[in-house]
């Protein structure tokens, strides 16, 4: 299967609530991985720290990341951020062209 977008989200959770953004984003994964036509969504830890993550999500094409960003459960990411679970959160966006070889 053909990845042609990929979206990232790198988050880090404030002083003392990294257990409670561990939890709450792999439920959040699993509603996207399950309602969304994405290839994957996946969770990396950070290397230096148990405080960070970066969020992966794979896409066939960019029309299906663009019309996912509106899916009521990445509000969830915004949540934990209002909350002062999250003290980072970086949203990136990606589109791989692919080029015929002749």
């Amino acid at each position: 299967m053909l990845v042609s977008a990929i979206n990232t989200v790198e988050i880090h959770a404030t002083q003392g609530r990294s257990s409670e953004v561990g939890a709450r984003v792999p439920r959040m994964l699993e509603v996207l991985n399950s309602t969304t036509p994405c290839v994957a969504y996946t969770l990396t830890p950070g290397k230096n720290d148990d405080a960070s993550w970066i969020v992966s999500g794979y896409w066939q094409s960019e029309s299906q990341m663009q019309a996912h960003f509106a899916h009521p459960e990445l509000t969830g990411f915004m949540e934990l951020l209002n909350s002062g679970a999250i003290s980072h959160i970086q949203f990136n966006s990606f589109v791989v062209h692919s080029s015929a070889v002749t």
